[in-house]
């Protein structure tokens, strides 16, 4: 008689089983430990402090960071200009921090954010790899609807999240100005950080550097630049430069230059004025045509009207967000100049947002 058949039914079927797998008897009986895991832990929402500042965070796809009490799985502390700062997550117990190394996908989203990412630690070779869908929002939020993130240490298998998330802003609102006290030189208009009104900005402030590129890239004239402009404070260290660049017929054309206020010489970006899918912007994409501010709103308008009265013309509002663009939120355009003269609020809409 066999050994196959001197075994019992249950043991033949275990053996048999084994056999199936590639293992022998012994392995069966004695299968190898699991391989460790990667122990991604939530952090509690005392944790994330998102009231001061700017942060981007992700949370738990199955998770309501309002409701529950662990939710974030990553938390990121923005900068100026929106650098990444400080992200962290939680393994085991202790907080790793890491610094975004690379970004990929075919469009940059709100507050420099990428669909796809990758992070290193900066303690040893762990990384964080991000897959994202991403949605600018009203609001001036960018929120994350859906994907992963992939965490990977050295000797583990990887761990795979899905996620939600979203970035924003929630910087407090700036102490009242203390009074000045009484100088012997002439009294000048200053501007309360956060207020947004508008304060002089000197011809010699602008720098050199500055008018020069705005000659070349935008088509100014240097003598305009040079009798300087208006700036408008966004915060301690950055606000808008209203200059003018070109005189038209419909008015001046004004660029608006985000300026980081400590060393504007090395540290500007000329903004855009976007239009419609379809339309041509009749100036360069970076000027707008006799803007008038809703401070308040931090709204643009500019109203540019040809033939006999304002039977024709363009219509446009701009809103500035926190990131500090300009983003197009209502166009609208009569293209043939019939001499029935209207307001240019009421133009065939275009484009609203």
């Amino acid at each position: 008689m066999s050994a196959w058949v001197g075994m019992s039914r249950g043991v033949a079927a275990f053996v048999a089983l084994a056999a199936m797998t590639g293992l022998s008897a012994g392995q069966a009986q004695n299968p190898p430990p699991a391989p460790p895991k990667i122990d991604l832990k939530l952090f509690e929402k005392s944790e994330v402090d998102r009231s001061k500042g700017c942060s981007f965070v992700l949370w738990q796809e199955d998770r309501d960071p309002d409701k529950d009490r662990f939710a974030y799985v990553f938390s990121e502390t923005l900068g100026r200009n929106h650098v990444r700062e400080n992200a962290r997550v939680k393994i085991g117990n202790e907080v790793i921090s890491f610094k975004r190394v690379a970004v990929g996908g075919a469009k940059e989203f709100g507050y420099k954010t990428f669909p796809s990412a990758l992070y290193k630690a900066d303690k040893d070779d762990s990384f964080l790899i991000f897959d994202l869908k991403l949605e600018d929002s009203p609001g001036e939020v960018m929120d994350v609807n859906g994907g992963t993130m992939t965490v990977i240490r050295p000797k583990l298998p990887p761990f795979v999240i899905s996620v939600k998330g979203n970035a924003g802003c929630n910087t407090p609102a700036a102490p009242a100005p203390r009074a000045a006290a009484p100088a012997p030189q002439p009294k000048q208009e200053t501007n309360a950080i956060g207020s947004f009104s508008p304060y002089p900005v000197r011809g010699a402030e602008v720098p050199a550097k500055m008018r020069a590129e705005a000659v070349k890239s935008i088509g100014c004239k240097d003598a305009n630049l040079r009798k300087g402009g208006s700036g408008y404070s966004m915060s301690e260290e950055s606000a808008i430069w209203e200059l003018t660049c070109e005189d038209y017929a419909g008015g001046p054309g004004k660029i608006m230059v985000l300026v980081y206020t400590p060393d504007p010489a090395q540290n500007y970006t000329f903004l855009r004025f976007d239009v419609p899918k379809g339309k041509e912007r009749q100036t360069n994409i970076r000027e707008i045509v006799n803007p008038k501010w809703d401070l308040k709103a931090r709204v643009i308008t500019s109203i540019v009207t040809e033939g006999n009265g304002r039977d024709c013309g363009i219509f446009e509002r701009h809103r500035l967000n926190d990131e500090g663009k300009f983003e197009l939120i209502e166009y609208r355009e009569k293209t043939i100049c019939d001499g029935k003269s209207m307001d240019p609020k009421d133009f065939p809409l275009v484009y609203r947002r």
